[in-house]
């Protein structure tokens, strides 16, 4: 008779963390299912989670490391390419001192566990190099709220009345908040806006859409505090005892410069919409805001944050049912000690200090200067885990330089990545149905912590965590890493919580640390400087930047379009697609099987363009060919492309210029360009 188990563990197709239930027979994973135990995702699965099995098995996969060896990829065994990589660390360190070494972690090892056991290697190594995707995703937003709350902050949906999703798309993206959920508050009665220059899967099915011109989302959000303040629909009460500046930002926002209809010619909104909008989001008694990474990728992307969560704060909306929650993280034991003594400084320190501080590690975007320019110090060897530099980064044709002129270039994934053709040693990782792993969920609004739990041998490879542990054990630091399995650093890490991984597992791998309260301000205050929400930001004084969150010059014109009448937005991920990863899965493949940018018919018609033509398009930093989609979902001045395509890479047209001040992120979504029928 055959042996069947259902396994419950958690997706690691892309960073939301949905549960699976995972049929094994006879040891070999046969079916997955979406969990409807477990509270995030209830039963509900996407494309890629239904996919995990074709990447479990596919032929795509590294089977054994790779060592480059007169100029071609040799398989040898583990312990010559650890010794071979060890080596090079060594030589490194003793020749240029350890801050010579940079260490990425990119999106593919997610952003918890094997980023300790990464951090903490970087430590014992003495690099204050540890990187990761934060540089570029996500962490933009949480430091504006951050340094506006002393925490960050993520919708109740469950509860909510209405939400306005600001620069997400979760019909396809799933992130900030999960479709079904979506679904939910529509059918209770719920209303819905987006806000996004194109008319996305999530816009065409909202009852409002705010088709705001590309990186003009500033302007469009104190337009709807305009609209608050005149018709007083801020909480006074609350604004009164828990706000630090408000004042001033009040009788700056309600001048009549700020009036939606002064707006109109910046954001394109109708001033009828805005106020609609805004007036229902100041009236309903349980609402939020979700923001996706849209708003991450501006010159001024913090500051669009800032006043966003400030909005939150005035209308009463924060910690409060179906409002804006915080979540408080759960005591795991902090594995990243020993911490280092670095005689350098992380790299951007001195351009994003607020960012490195809060972070707590360097700015991966400073990287290719340090290898190219030796700014402010030379870096000569970098690791590279789960991420591709060379794709994902703004001006790819300089990252590509920069990873070719390193003396050392480790790569670790699961497949062979773009960045491998660049690397000394290619390490292979297994596949997250092969590992076990912890996950908090703070970032999902659920104190919990859930057990990624392995539902298979590793079929090739090893578990992230432990090539780590091997590789220090090689370098001569093992001691510092005492632990053999995933499940003995498991152990470790909730060893202060009267937990291990046994019980998690008896319990379904569902732990909650904490029961929900709501307004926990009232008795601990804010975790900022003054102890109150900050419209006047102590932190921000204290890094010698604007501590008011209007700029001087938020109602500029937009500069001169020049010979680039167009904008341009990149990024978004495809349905099917985690950034670069899955293109290869020939299931996924097949749902969206060719770049293409999307571009107005009024456009289109203007450049001569037909639908399925081959069209250039052309920023000041380098142009790309690909097929164009005609379609009425976006503005007539602006075309988007998907990016993580290799034959039509968008960080070809993307450069370093134009970095927000604070947060370092590059703007990859109110670009310049302009296009043409080949």
């Amino acid at each position: 008779m055959p042996t069947i188990q259902d396994i419950p563990t958690i997706c690691r197709m892309c960073e939301q963390g949905c549960g699976m239930k995972v049929t094994v027979r006879d040891g070999r994973p046969v079916k997955v299912q979406g969990s409807k135990l477990h509270p995030y995702n209830k039963g509900w699965l996407c494309a890629k989670g239904r996919a995990s099995l074709d990447f479990l098995f596919s032929p795509r996969r590294l089977v054994s490391p790779l060592v480059k060896k007169e100029g071609e990829f040799r398989a040898v065994e583990w312990e010559e390419a650890l010794r071979f990589a060890a080596r090079n660390l060594h030589d490194l360190r003793d020749h240029y001192g350890p801050q010579s070494v940079a260490i990425y972690h990119g999106e593919g090892t997610g952003h918890q566990e094997i980023k300790f056991f990464m951090k903490r290697f970087a430590n014992v190594f003495g690099t204050p190099n540890f990187m990761g995707v934060g540089s570029v995703c996500n962490a933009a937003r949480t430091l504006g709220e951050e340094i506006t709350y002393g925490g960050f902050t993520r919708p109740e949906v469950s509860n909510t009345r209405f939400i306005i999703l600001w620069g997400g798309n979760p019909l396809v993206s799933h992130e900030p908040v999960l479709p079904g959920e979506l679904a939910k508050l529509k059918r209770r009665g719920g209303r819905v806006a987006v806000v996004d220059p194109r008319r996305t899967e999530t816009a065409a099915k909202a009852d409002f859409h705010l088709p705001v011109r590309p990186g003009r989302d500033e302007v469009l959000i104190l337009n709807m505090l305009h609209v608050i303040f005149q018709e007083g629909l801020w909480d006074k009460t609350f604004t009164g005892k828990w706000v630090h500046g408000f004042q001033p930002f009040f009788e700056t926002v309600n001048q009549d410069r700020f009036s939606p209809e002064k707006g109109e010619p910046l954001t394109g909104v109708s001033p009828a919409l805005v106020r609609e909008v805004a007036r229902l989001y100041g009236k309903t008694a349980f609402a939020s805001v979700a923001m996706g990474n849209g708003l991450d990728h501006h010159r001024v992307g913090v500051s669009a944050i800032r006043l966003l969560a400030i909005m939150k704060a005035v209308t009463g909306h924060l910690d409060i049912p179906g409002g804006d929650l915080f979540t408080s993280r759960p005591g795991l034991k902090d594995i990243t000690a020993p911490l280092p003594s670095p005689s350098q400084p992380p790299l951007g320190r001195d351009q994003f200090p607020l960012f490195c501080q809060m972070r707590k590690e360097a700015h991966a975007l400073s990287l290719p200067d340090a290898i190219l320019e030796e700014r402010p110090y030379p870096i000569k060897g970098v690791i590279i885990a789960g991420g591709n530099p060379s794709l994902e980064w703004p001006g790819s044709n300089r990252v590509r330089k920069a990873l070719q002129k390193l003396e050392f270039l480790m790569v670790i994934d699961v497949v062979r990545s773009p960045d491998c053709e660049y690397a000394d040693v290619i390490l292979p990782a297994c596949t997250f149905l092969e590992r076990d792993e912890l996950r908090a969920n703070a970032y999902l609004n659920l104190p919990l912590i859930t057990l990624r739990r392995q539902v298979v041998e590793p079929l090739y490879g090893l578990p992230d965590q432990m090539i780590w542990v091997r590789l220090a054990e090689t370098m001569g630091f093992g001691h510092l890493f005492p632990w053999q399995t995933c499940r003995e650093a498991i152990d470790h890490m909730l060893g202060d919580l009267d937990l291990s991984y046994e019980k998690l597992v008896s319990q379904g791998g569902i732990h909650e640390y904490e029961k929900r309260e709501y307004q926990k301000y009232e008795e601990q205050g804010f975790r900022t400087p003054t102890g109150k929400v900050e419209i006047l930001s102590e932190r921000l004084r204290s890094a010698g930047c604007d501590p008011f969150p209007v700029r001087k010059d938020v109602l500029d014109p937009a500069g001169g379009a020049g010979d680039y009448p167009l904008f341009l937005t990149t990024g978004g991920n495809l349905l099917p697609y985690l950034h670069w990863q899955y293109r290869y899965i020939p299931r996924l493949k097949k749902l969206a099987p060719e770049p293409t940018f999307d571009i107005h018919p009024a456009t289109a018609l203007e450049y001569g363009i037909s639908d399925g033509d081959t069209a250039r398009v052309q920023t000041a930093n380098g142009a790309i060919q690909l097929k164009a989609h005609i379609t009425e979902k976006i503005r007539p001045d602006t075309i988007h492309i998907p990016q993580g395509w290799v034959e039509a890479n968008a960080n070809e047209l993307s450069g370093g210029e134009g970095q927000d001040p604070v947060s370092g992120f590059p703007n990859l979504k109110s670009l310049r360009c302009r296009v043409e029928r080949i």
